[in-house]
C-alpha cells in the first residue's frame, strides 16, 4: 500500500484508512464467497451509508434473523476493514456487509451465475449532491 497522507493509503487505485487493512485482505475479497442470504450495502461516500445501514439492520431485527451484536459496525461490518473481527466466512446467515467501494474488489459475485442481485439507487441523494457542487 502506498501511503498518501498520515491517515490514508492507496491500493489498486482506492483509498483506505492507514492501519486498518492489508493488501492481502483486499486481494482475498476477490474470492470471497457470497451466499444467497447475504446483504451487501455498497455506497458512495457521503450518500447516506450509515442511515441505510441502520434501516437494513432494523428490518432484519424485526424479522428476528439477526444475532446480537453490540453496534452497527458489528452487525454490518465493512468488508475491507477486518479490525480484529473473526473470519467473515464463518459469520452466521444472514450476513450483512458494507463497502465504500462501488464496483471494486468487493465483488465476490463476479462469475457466479444465478446469484440474485438487487440494486437500489437513490436519485434524490444524487440530485442533492449536484446542487451542492460549486459552479465555476
Amino acid at each position: 500500500m502506498e501511503q498518501i497522507t498520515d491517515y490514508l493509503s492507496r491500493y489498486k487505485n482506492y483509498n483506505f484508512a492507514v492501519g486498518y487493512t492489508t493488501p492481502e485482505h483486499i486481494d482475498s475479497l476477490q474470492s470471497f464467497e457470497i451466499r444467497d442470504s447475504d446483504v451487501l450495502l455498497v455506497t458512495y461516500p457521503k450518500s447516506g451509508t450509515i442511515w441505510t445501514q441502520q434501516i437494513i439492520i432494523s428490518i432484519y431485527e424485526l424479522d428476528g434473523g439477526l444475532y446480537e451484536y453490540a453496534n452497527n459496525l458489528e452487525h454490518m461490518p465493512w468488508l475491507e476493514y477486518r479490525e480484529g473481527r473473526g473470519d467473515y466466512a464463518l459469520r452466521p446467515s444472514p450476513r450483512l456487509f458494507t463497502s465504500p467501494h462501488p464496483g471494486s474488489h468487493a465483488s465476490g459475485t463476479k462469475g457466479q451465475e444465478g446469484k440474485g442481485q438487487n440494486y437500489l439507487r437513490d436519485a434524490e441523494s444524487k440530485g442533492q449532491h449536484c446542487l451542492l457542487l460549486p459552479l465555476q
